[in-house]
């Protein structure tokens, strides 16, 4: 039998220089255990490393271009752009420059796209001379987000210079018809990865070993029909446990020192994955979502695994930083593996993304295990937005969640959706009035909705009253050789037609100019409380409102300590606010938020004043409102025909 026993993985520009791929460690793992030498390649290191000299840049100025083009351009294509047309002709290059300054591109950035074609060219070639020159009997990419532009160039070189081993494509990129789409349009690719992508691989590596010709088997796709005893790819269910490697992130250090880079060494976050799936969307799928295309049904790490991977990472590599790649956190972990990761007594960090409707105590209980940013899904301050979106939280639950991250030093990275069908001026104008008490917290970004693949606005748009149009204008740049039918395969994004509030458009520039104003003022604003023995002191300095300091004494300040963290009015009514009392106390909180100091929705009120030293080692307020049971939403996905 022939002994192919040598695999390189690829991973390109545009992933972020800080972070090695996840997708490369885990697979090298893989590949390990079954006994095959790997060159793991993270050839972003070498192209970040060649722009830069070959731009002259400063360190602080090419940062800031690779993620221009990396995040900030990311919807129009640029990345893959100037990989795939690295030679197009004068005519097309134009006309994509012409699509870049309909959509406000200016003439620098245009400029720096332009000049970064030259970079490409010249990294393909490198590249591919590399990969050819350690003779792999498998080369592997694995293609996300702007990828697919990067990797195919390199494939397709590899091919002119005459390799002839195995070439095969993987990652989000490739899920349904986006894989199949590449199969059919690049001979260079000999097999692409359908979905998760460990036994899939396993099983190409066996193909290629054993030397006949790839065929279809599970995930792994290919030109070749699978054999008639074949099983189908088995269906990922929530019953099974997730059971993947830690990834062996070694070379990693050597190849960001061989690129040039020693100065990000400190900025480094290792990526980690303890669960896939998500267990919101199993119940409920967001309406804008299109992640876990193949993967929905929610599978974790066992709990006992969690403090051991991050403590051989940490001793392996001595990052103390951590960057978890799971779609949403497993609650279970907060009385499982969390405490066991405190218990490590060490000063690493971790960053995950949650869902808005934990308590005040889940978020110590995070803090305190080293989780110090999150992802909360809050995307809406309007409870009617929110309802929209099927979001599953109300805009108190996120009001709140907010309010606990700060209360207990947790940086919330998060954003505000707008553009999306069924919007309502009165939702925006909701949204518009409270983000002016809010100013002392993290600023959110604002988000243009996309339509993305697997999403239930792409998979069923007629229920949204959505007209999907055309992918995003970027694709048909980026991929000049496609046909309009396969576009609409390859793409991820798309562009829709529904019909949208007239009143909308003003009050969303109003709101997007608040959130603009709040982001240039965060630094200096601040809604402090102290408390005495029989006093709560509140320092307001918040932009847009008078600045004040107020102590608070006797009932007002019992009635203070009552409402922070959140509470319903038929709690303070059991405790000491009874009959006039009641009425007394809730003429001062209407009067509270009037004045902003705290947030009603309904009968739940909220202090919207921060401690004045967070603390995860503070006591949380008891829990807050016992959730009714929801009924669950049916959801069916139908393709696109």
């Amino acid at each position: 039998m022939p002994a192919a026993k040598n695999v390189s993985l690829v991973s390109m520009p545009w992933n972020s220089v800080i972070r090695p791929s996840i997708q490369v460690g885990i697979l090298r793992s893989l590949a390990e255990s079954e006994g095959w030498q790997v060159d793991a390649r993270y050839s972003y290191l070498d192209f970040y490393g060649l722009a830069q000299r070959m731009l002259g840049f400063s360190d602080e100025k090419w940062s800031e271009a690779y993620e221009l083009v990396s995040e900030k351009l990311y919807h129009l294509s640029v990345g893959d752009w100037i990989f795939s047309c690295r030679r197009g002709d004068a005519e097309r290059r134009e006309a994509y420059f012409a699509q870049l300054r309909a959509r406000r591109v200016d003439d620098t950035s245009i400029e720096l796209v332009d000049a970064l074609r030259e970079v490409a060219d010249r990294h393909v070639e490198r590249t591919a001379a590399e990969l050819l020159e350690s003779a792999p009997d498998v080369v592997g990419f694995t293609s996300m987000f702007s990828q697919n532009g990067p990797s195919l160039a390199v494939a397709e070189r590899l091919r002119d210079l005459g390799y002839g081993g195995v070439i095969v494509l993987g990652g989000s990129n490739c899920e349904g018809s986006m894989g199949r789409a590449l199969l059919a349009n690049y001979p260079a690719v000999d097999a692409i990865v359908d979905g998760p992508g460990e036994d899939a691989f396993v099983t190409l590596l066996r193909q290629a070993e054993a030397g006949g010709p790839l065929r279809t088997r599970g995930r792994l796709v290919t030109r070749l029909p699978a054999d008639d005893d074949a099983a189908p790819a088995a269906p990922l269910t929530a019953a099974a446990a997730l059971d993947v490697p830690t990834p062996n992130y070694d070379g990693f250090f050597e190849q960001l020192h061989a690129a040039g880079l020693h100065g990000l060494e400190s900025e480094i976050t290792l990526p980690v994955e303890f669960s896939r799936g998500c267990w919101w969307g199993a119940k409920t799928h967001c309406t804008f979502c299109g992640l876990n295309g193949a993967t929905m049904a929610y599978r974790s790490k066992n709990p006992d695994t969690v403090a051991d991977e991050l403590r051989h990472l940490m001793d392996r590599y001595g990052v103390l930083d951590f960057f978890a790649v799971d779609n949403i956190l497993d609650l279970k972990y907060l009385d499982t593996a969390l405490p066991s990761v405190e218990k490590l007594n060490t000063d690493h960090s971790l960053f995950f993304e949650v869902k808005a409707n934990m308590e005040w105590a889940d978020i110590r209980a995070v803090r305190r295990a080293g989780v110090r940013s999150v992802q909360p899904g809050i995307e809406s301050l309007s409870t009617e937005g929110l309802r929209h979106l099927r979001k599953g939280a109300t805009a108190y639950q996120n009001i709140r969640f907010l309010l606990g991250c700060a209360e207990y030093g947790v940086r919330a990275d998060w954003n505000i959706l707008t553009g999306y069908p069924h919007e309502t001026p009165d939702s925006l104008k909701a949204q518009l009035d409270v983000v002016a008490s809010l100013t002392h917290l993290t600023p959110p970004h604002i988000t243009l909705i996309r339509f993305d693949r697997f999403s239930p606005y792409v998979e069923a748009p007629e229920s949204y009253g959505l007209t999907l149009t055309s992918p995003l204008p970027g694709y048909q740049y980026a991929y000049p050789r496609l046909s309009p039918e396969d576009l609409w395969d390859i793409a991820y994004h798309f562009e829709g037609d529904f019909t949208d509030d007239p009143d909308n458009g003003p009050v969303r520039r109003r709101l997007a100019a608040r959130v603009r104003l709040w982001r240039a003022h965060h630094e200096s604003a601040r809604f402090s409380y102290r408390l005495g023995f029989d006093s709560v002191t509140l320092t307001d300095e918040r932009p847009g409102l008078p600045p004040h300091t107020t102590t608070l004494r006797g009932e007002e300040a019992r009635l203070f300590r009552a409402v922070v963290g959140g509470t319903r009015f038929r709690d303070l009514q059991g405790q000491e606010w009874q009959g006039e009392r009641w009425d007394q106390a809730l003429e001062t909180l209407r009067t509270w938020r009037r004045k902003r100091w705290v947030y009603i929705e309904g009968t739940k009120v909220i202090a919207l004043a921060v401690r004045e030293q967070p603390s995860a080692y503070r006591t949380p307020p008891p829990k807050g409102t016992p959730r009714r049971a929801r009924t669950p939403v049916p959801l069916t996905l139908t393709a696109r025909p």
